[in-house]
């Protein structure tokens, strides 16, 4: 079914997977530091929101009930979803203009195939004999292949991208979605796509074209993260020196009020005032309360 065999690792996937791997290692090193997260500004609470998520479902068995229940959580579903009963083609648009279709796998198929896709992919990045982003990436293939629900498989395949890189230790990838980038290639992800159905059919299937947009796709979120970043960090330089030091206040306390930041930093309430005000009007910070009852957070 997946046709390991044929994976031909080419200079430019190991390129790309290793400046993921790198920036996965320098991520982990700032995660340390929770101020260095609010250089990420709005991108930060919902990355922290999205990584609760996805901690709970880290530790839960890769099966195709957990896939039913993580489809039914993001698409609403008040009860566990079926799989599908009928097959539609899945569409590739990019924006309300449609690039291709591409036939999927029928009801049938999907009920026999896709437990042996999930029992595999769990398989794989517990014993890690291969590197987790080409299982990610061979995963996310078969599964669009497949779209084994009525609706949504392609939300909940870029979710799944998402959580998967979560489990395999890529922490940063709840900060940065998929959607938009996907969006932006909406034409090479259809023929990478279109590229490994065909010679899927063959019988000999070449996943050269679609292993190296995949991981085309990583390094460009995570070069979407790290712009984020680099901006942060000028930013940050050039704060007074009593900005940066209420900053790292919250590194240890979730909220903080007027005395406690004043006892801590020991410095003029009147420019404490002003530096906080910088701080929620920049995003680093949220004002809670008025007047005595003023508390801060952050973002």
């Amino acid at each position: 079914m997946l046709g390991l065999q044929h994976v031909k690792i080419t200079p430019k996937m190991l390129r790309l997977v290793s400046e993921v791997d790198e920036f996965k290692g320098a991520w982990s090193a700032m995660e340390n530091h929770t101020t260095s997260l609010q250089l990420l500004g709005d991108v930060s609470s919902f990355g922290r929101n999205f990584k609760e998520i996805a901690s709970s479902w880290q530790d839960q068995p890769l099966d195709v009930d957990l896939l039913c229940r993580l489809h039914a959580a993001f698409t609403g579903s008040k009860e566990v979803s079926l799989f599908k009963e009928s097959s539609i083609a899945l569409q590739v648009m990019k924006g309300d203009a449609l690039v291709g279709a591409l036939d999927v796998a029928s009801p049938t198929e999907v009920r026999n195939l896709m437990p042996r896709l999930m029992s595999w992919t769990e398989k794989a990045l517990e014993e890690k004999e291969f590197h987790p982003l080409f299982v990610i990436a061979i995963f996310t293939a078969i599964y669009l292949q497949f779209c084994p629900f009525e609706k949504g498989n392609q939300k909940l395949a870029r979710l799944l991208v998402v959580l998967l890189m979560f489990k395999a230790g890529y922490g940063y990838a709840p900060y940065s979605m998929l959607d938009d980038l996907l969006q932006e290639r909406a034409e090479d992800y259809y023929k990478a796509l279109s590229h490994t159905q065909k010679t899927l059919a063959t019988g000999k299937i070449d996943w050269d074209v679609w292993l190296e947009f995949f991981f085309e796709l990583l390094k460009a979120q995570k070069d979407k993260l790290q712009v984020r970043i680099e901006k942060g960090s000028a930013e940050i330089a050039n704060m007074p020196g009593l900005s940066t030091k209420i900053l790292k206040l919250f590194d240890k306390h979730d909220r903080l009020s007027m005395k406690e930041i004043e006892r801590y930093t020991r410095g003029k309430r009147s420019t404490l005032k002003l530096r906080l005000g910088e701080l929620v009007e920049g995003g680093y910070l949220i004002r809670h309360g008025k007047a005595r009852a003023t508390w801060y957070s952050r973002i």
